[in-house]
């Protein structure tokens, strides 16, 4: 299902994650490893850095820290 989380990407593209993506990417802004989140979310920790890596290739970045930024900079994740 398609998200509240409709953004502009680095390359100007919108960018539109899921309700599962969403979660995700809220619990790794807060800091929390992917055993940690899949705990939480009921999902393995490899399906947690799919997703985290799903979300960081939608919006055109490379590392964790530039993924947290941009989704804190765009109102993607409650501070």
């Amino acid at each position: 299902e398609v998200l509240e989380a409709l953004r502009t990407g680095e390359a100007g593209e919108a960018v539109r994650l899921t309700t599962r993506q969403t979660e995700v990417l809220q619990l790794v802004a807060e800091g929390r490893s992917a055993k940690e989140i899949g705990a939480i979310l009921n999902l393995s920790p490899r399906t947690v850095e799919s997703h985290k890596y799903a979300i960081m290739d939608a919006i055109g970045v490379k590392t964790t820290a530039e993924l947290v930024q941009y989704a804190v900079k765009n109102g993607l994740v409650r501070p």
